[in-house]
C-alpha cells in the first residue's frame, strides 16, 4: 500500500472514531485474544463498510513535484502553462487539485515521475 493510500486510510477510519491498537502476545495466547477481539473488528468493518455506502467528499489537495535534476527547459514550460507554479526556495512545483482535475493531473504527475525520476508528495487541506 502507498504512503498516499495508507494516509488516506488512517484519516477515514480517524474521522470515522476508529482508532488503531497494536499490541504484542504470547504466541500460547493468540487464540484466546483473537476471539477476544473478534466483536470489536467486526464492528469496526460494519463502520467502515456503512461509512463507505455514503458519498465520500473530495478533499482538496496539492502535488508537490521535486526533480533529481534540473528538468529540460520544454518540461518546465509546459508544467508552467499548466498551471504548476515553482517554488526556488523549495526547489519544488505545486499544483493545487481539485475534484474536477484530480485525473488529468494524476496522469501528469505519474509521467514526471517516470520520465524524469520526479519524486511525488502531497499536501492536504
Amino acid at each position: 500500500m502507498s504512503r498516499q493510500t495508507m494516509e488516506t486510510v488512517r484519516r477515514r477510519r480517524k474521522a470515522l472514531g476508529l482508532v488503531q491498537a497494536n499490541v504484542w502476545i504470547r504466541e500460547e495466547d493468540r487464540e484466546a485474544f483473537q476471539a477476544a477481539v473478534a466483536p470489536f473488528r467486526k464492528a469496526a468493518r460494519d463502520i467502515e463498510q456503512e461509512a463507505r455506502e455514503e458519498a465520500v467528499p473530495f478533499e482538496d489537495f496539492t502535488y508537490r513535484v521535486r526533480f533529481p535534476f534540473a528538468p529540460p527547459a520544454a518540461v518546465r514550460n509546459t508544467m508552467k502553462a499548466s498551471g504548476w507554479l515553482y517554488d526556488r526556495e523549495g526547489d519544488v512545483w505545486r499544483r493545487r487539485v481539485s475534484e474536477q482535475t484530480v485525473e488529468a493531473l494524476r496522469g501528469e504527475a505519474a509521467t514526471l515521475k517516470v520520465r524524469y525520476q520526479a519524486s511525488i508528495d502531497y499536501e492536504w487541506g
